[in-house]
């Protein structure tokens, strides 16, 4: 006889609707990234950190490297608005640097586990750098307009310089991550920089071709 009312108990995940069912699968895969659990990043892991079965998960990725590109491009979106956002909000090429710089440093005390622990993924290289390379693209079209504006610049040379003061943001993040600079000194120093390299690039432009 079929138990009825309180007794009753179900077995099995409870049903989500598809786009809250596959938030979780990549809540959980963060999760396990953030705790360092790498050799859990399998489907039939990241399936028991959700509390679902493996074949749940196949419904919605193909298998475990697609689902951990998935969570980097989650993570490179947010990132990648909450910047823009930042410097969007401002209204001198000063402010932009320190506004963008305080943005990524937000995230990164909010999600910085997760977010370098895809970094240092090695299966995620190729499909990480892509989605890297877009993020800089969208900050880098913005920091080059403004800088081109802010000192006189051609879009050239301003594109230029923008594009290798960029690189030098995962060497602000490893100051502050494996040296423990203040993210205050940091973002002094990295504005400093950024200011000093565009108006010398004003006071004497360099040959071009």
């Amino acid at each position: 006889m079929a138990l009825r009312g309180p007794a009753a108990t179900r077995t099995g995940p409870r049903r989500l609707p598809a786009a809250r069912r596959r938030s979780q699968l990549l809540d959980s895969a963060a999760a396990l990234l953030a705790e360092g659990h790498t050799e859990a990043l399998t489907m039939e892991g990241i399936a028991n950190r959700a509390g679902v079965s493996k074949a749940l998960c196949y419904r919605y990725f193909d298998n475990a490297d697609e689902l951990l590109v998935a969570v980097a491009e989650r993570e490179m979106v947010e990132v990648a608005q909450r910047v823009r956002a930042a410097m969007e909000a401002t209204a001198t090429f000063e402010a932009s640097v320190r506004a963008s710089l305080a943005a990524w440093f937000d995230v990164l005390a909010e999600r910085g586990p997760v977010i370098l622990a895809l970094l240092s993924t090695p299966r995620l290289a190729g499909d990480l750098g892509e989605r890297r390379r877009q993020l800089r693209a969208v900050v880098g079209d913005f920091y080059g307009r403004r800088a081109a504006t802010a000192f006189g610049l051609s879009p050239r040379v301003a594109g230029t310089a923008t594009v290798i003061l960029l690189a030098g943001m995962e060497g602000v993040i490893d100051c502050w991550v494996e040296r423990g600079i203040p993210r205050r000194e940091l973002v002094d120093t990295y504005t400093t920089i950024c200011l000093a390299a565009f108006q010398a690039l004003a006071d004497e432009p360099p040959l071009i071709g």
